[in-house]
C-alpha cells in the first residue's frame, strides 16, 4: 500500500466547484485525510488569480506512473489545457508532492501552498 500526498489547486472563476469535483474524484480512489480548502497568492511571473489549495492524503495499490497519469487525465477532464498554464488560468492542477515519504516534487514540498495543507493534515493525526 503506498501513502500519497497530493497538492490541488485551482484559480479558474469556477475554483470552488472544481475544488469540490477533484475532492469527490479522490474520494473514490482512496482518500483518507485532507486539509481545508484555503486560499493563496498565486507564485511565479505570470501574473494570476488567487489559487484555492488543498493537500490530501490517500492510500493507494495504484503504482506511482498510473497514479500520476490519473491525476493528469483528472485535470485534462476539468478543462486544463497546454494553453492554460500559459495565460495563467488553472483550472485544476494536481500533482503527487510526497511518495511513501519521499519528496518527489520539492519545488512544490517547500511553498507556502503546501505547507499550509500539510501542517493541517499533521494536526488532524
Amino acid at each position: 500500500m503506498n501513502t500519497v500526498l497530493i497538492s490541488l489547486a485551482s484559480n479558474t472563476p469556477d475554483k470552488l466547484r472544481q475544488m469540490n469535483n477533484a475532492f469527490a474524484e479522490l474520494q473514490e480512489m482512496g482518500l483518507v485525510a485532507a486539509s481545508s480548502i484555503y486560499e493563496t497568492v498565486a507564485c511565479g511571473s505570470i501574473k494570476s488569480p488567487n489559487y484555492l489549495n488543498a493537500v490530501v492524503k490517500i492510500f493507494t495499490d495504484t503504482d506511482h506512473q498510473e497514479l500520476h497519469d490519473v491525476l493528469k487525465t483528472m485535470e485534462k477532464a476539468h478543462g486544463r489545457t497546454p494553453e492554460s498554464k500559459l495565460s495563467g488560468k488553472i483550472p485544476l492542477d494536481i500533482d503527487i508532492v510526497v511518495w511513501n515519504g519521499e519528496i518527489i516534487r520539492p519545488q512544490d514540498w517547500k511553498q507556502d501552498y503546501f505547507q499550509t495543507g500539510l501542517k493541517e493534515l499533521e494536526q488532524m493525526t
